[in-house]
């Protein structure tokens, strides 16, 4: 019975000492995974507005440069963010998440548009459950490149912002082109990008910018 206790006993403690060095080691590490996070988004907002730093830049230099260049305000719950020059002084576009039902799983990103609101400056997605090779592809530069420049507003006789069209056969500024073999994927982002677009530019954006009018 003795023989018993002890063992119980011995890997109750056994068991408590494992459990509360992996609690440890989680406490430890959730301030450095949530500020992992923070600069992850910090990197795509800088990229997207096109004054990104270079991918071995430190984190602390990101911070540093977001935090000199990027002025964050909150429209409906959804945070924007305001993109400045060198100076600090002027505009040069507005970034906010985007983000909606991929063929796999959610798909997030962050877009920007020009100040006057007439064209995209950069897209970019930084998670999402596509397949490699295929729908992952939306992370690639030829793909997320072609968004820079595309007007926001649809063209003479087009219902959306802009059509995703296979490799090579689109003739129109808005029709771009889809990853091949990823047809539910690019039909995804083709949705929920057009959506999104739709209603920041018909809501979030005349509150934003009547706010800045308010703050000048």
């Amino acid at each position: 019975m003795k023989q018993r206790i002890f063992s119980i006993g011995y890997m109750f403690l056994i068991t408590l000492c494992f459990t509360s060095l992996v609690s440890a080691v989680k406490y430890l590490n959730d301030d450095r995974i949530e500020q992992n996070q923070v600069v992850k988004v910090q990197r795509i907002v800088l990229q997207v507005l096109g004054i990104a730093p270079a991918k071995d830049v430190p984190d602390r230099d990101v911070i540093s440069l977001f935090e000199s260049r990027i002025k964050t305000v909150d429209v409906e719950g959804v945070p924007l963010y305001i993109g400045y020059d060198g100076k600090g002084e002027n505009t040069i576009g507005y970034a906010f998440p985007v983000g909606g039902p991929g063929f796999w799983g959610p798909i997030y990103g962050m877009v920007a548009i020009e100040p006057n609101g007439k064209k995209i400056l950069g897209v970019a997605f930084y998670k999402h459950s596509e397949t490699p090779g295929l729908g992952g592809r939306l992370t690639e530069a030829w793909f997320t490149e072609q968004f820079a420049g595309l007007p926001l507003y649809p063209i003479v006789g087009a219902k959306k912002i802009f059509t995703l069209k296979p490799e090579g056969t689109g003739s129109a500024p808005n029709e771009l082109d889809a990853i091949t073999g990823a047809t539910g994927t690019s039909r995804a982002v083709e949705s929920f990008l057009n959506n999104e677009l739709d209603r920041f530019l018909k809501n979030s954006w005349k509150k934003l910018n009547l706010r800045m009018r308010e703050d000048a």
